[in-house]
């Protein structure tokens, strides 16, 4: 049932971003990092419930002890955060080349004709 709370923002954030594309373009790319951030902001939640499970899990470990647990959920920790600015640049460069799709389209069109 949770998965319908992320999908859910997940299509109104794109609806959004359609519908401000076609009123104000420049501000499309706002909505959608907002919808990201709602998007990690909801998922935080749940890496703060997992680690709160798991805090005695590991103690009688030895060598996690040393800060290997810790070394670990910092490096994951990296590992998602470059992840979602990835996905905001490809966005960022998608938005910047739709006029040159649209372009394309048009001599694609024009020479089919």
């Amino acid at each position: 049932m949770e998965i319908i709370k992320f999908a859910l923002v997940g299509i109104i954030c794109a609806v959004l971003v359609v519908v401000v594309r076609q009123q104000r373009p420049e501000l499309a790319v706002i909505v959608q990092l907002a919808g990201i951030a709602v998007l990690a902001i909801l998922s935080i939640e749940y890496l703060k419930n997992i680690f709160a499970e798991t805090d005695g899990l590991f103690s009688e470990v030895e060598f996690l002890n040393d800060g290997y647990l810790e070394l670990l959920v910092k490096i994951l920790w990296i590992a998602a955060v470059t992840k979602i600015v990835e996905l905001v640049g490809k966005t960022v460069i998608l938005a910047m080349c739709l006029s040159l799709i649209k372009t394309l389209a048009e001599i694609s069109k024009g020479l089919l004709k």
